[in-house]
């Protein structure tokens, strides 16, 4: 599929583990139209996992560049 936020093709594998192993917090909105994934997502992932994802403010673009910089130090 194609990710918007990437700007490139991606697997499903990918969405669901590339914030430190949970999913992106847009993984619903892409994926919604080709799968069953609130079955999924509460299947695979506890409450309180998923309330991580999906509570709080969503970092800008420049916040996950500067946080993926700073893990490789």
């Amino acid at each position: 599929m194609y990710c918007n936020q990437l700007g490139m093709l991606i697997e499903f594998s990918y969405c669901t583990a590339m914030n430190d192993g949970l999913p992106c917090r847009n993984i619903i909105g892409c994926w919604k139209a080709r799968m069953d994934i609130l079955a999924f997502l509460g299947e695979t992932f506890t409450e309180d996992q998923l309330k991580k994802v999906f509570s709080g403010v969503p970092k800008s673009r420049i916040e996950r560049i500067i946080d993926s910089l700073n893990k490789d130090d």
